[in-house]
């Protein structure tokens, strides 16, 4: 190996050692003072990102399950990205045209993604507001069955009805995106629970999309930092040990298929980490 290749490999390797500590520091300060927010969770907010004990990789990477208000468990359609306003759009820092049409949305599309704040509820009154929207439309399906009850549609509204009631009181998600914006300390002047709301980083990109024949705007957004969560080593023994949630023919579940209770502390860059972990148990349908 002569000096040229010596001294490549040598700024490898400190590469390397530079981008790792510059990571652990990173860590370390996320941590390093009182959390800024905890929330107590389940499987039906946390599951593993992939298939654990990879031969490859013996990390646990878990992931967070949000939702967005009036979304459907794990709705993943074209309208479910309709997630943000004009008005939060141009808190965010977007230019928001004041009229539409072909040229005015066109420069509003091609703008940069931005970063910014999300507000997260857990198990407040946006999960409330979606149970009982799942009873109310429970009794009206139960209600125009007993009307008709031969007629075949009505039977399996009232099924698909009960099922969903059901996900939601044992297994959708309860975090919910509440709110966006670009101001950390009115962000938590407005919602100053930490129990109950998380702010974390999020990403944020322009929508447009025609409704009967118009134009209209909007953004969405992600939350990277919900992606892969490490579960430290210390629990891997628990994890893998955690029960798995009962099957049930003909009823899929959301969330994760292993029952688990977990705290997770949101820190000095608004960044997750698990702080408690053990094994839960199943919650019984009504």
């Amino acid at each position: 190996m002569n000096w040229s290749n010596r001294h490549s490999l040598f700024a490898g390797l400190g590469l390397i050692v530079l981008v790792n500590a510059i990571a652990l520091a990173g860590v370390a300060w996320n941590r390093s003072e009182q959390a800024d927010s905890r929330l107590q969770v389940s499987e039906r907010e946390l599951s593993h990102s992939y298939p654990y004990w990879r031969q490859d990789n013996s990390g646990i990477a878990l992931h967070l399950i949000h939702r967005w208000p009036n979304s459907k468990p794990n709705d993943y359609s074209y309208d479910s990205l309709r997630q943000l306003s004009p008005e939060q759009m141009r808190a965010l820092g977007f230019k928001v045209p004041s009229e539409l049409n072909d040229e005015s949305v066109r420069r509003y599309r091609r703008q940069l993604d931005r970063d910014g704040l999300l507000v997260l509820e857990f198990n407040g009154p946006l999960y409330q507001q979606q149970l009982q929207k799942a009873a109310e439309q429970l009794e009206k399906s139960r209600a125009d069955l007993a009307a008709v009850p031969d007629n075949k549609q009505l039977i399996e509204s009232h099924k698909l009805a009960r099922e969903t009631l059901q996900r939601e009181q044992t297994s959708a998600s309860r975090l919910f995106v509440i709110d966006a914006g670009s101001d950390m300390a009115s962000l938590r002047t407005r919602y100053p629970d930490r129990q109950r709301y998380a702010i974390v980083q999020g990403r944020f990109d322009a929508w447009a999309w025609h409704d009967d024949g118009r134009w209209q705007i909007g953004g969405s957004a992600q939350v990277p930092v919900s992606e892969s969560i490490n579960l430290p080593h210390r629990w891997h023994a628990v994890f893998a040990k955690l029960p798995r949630r009962p099957d049930t023919p003909g009823f899929p579940h959301f969330g994760g298929d292993r029952l688990l209770n977990a705290e997770l502390a949101f820190g000095q860059r608004l960044e997750p980490w698990v702080v408690e972990f053990s094994a839960g148990q199943s919650e019984t349908q009504p």
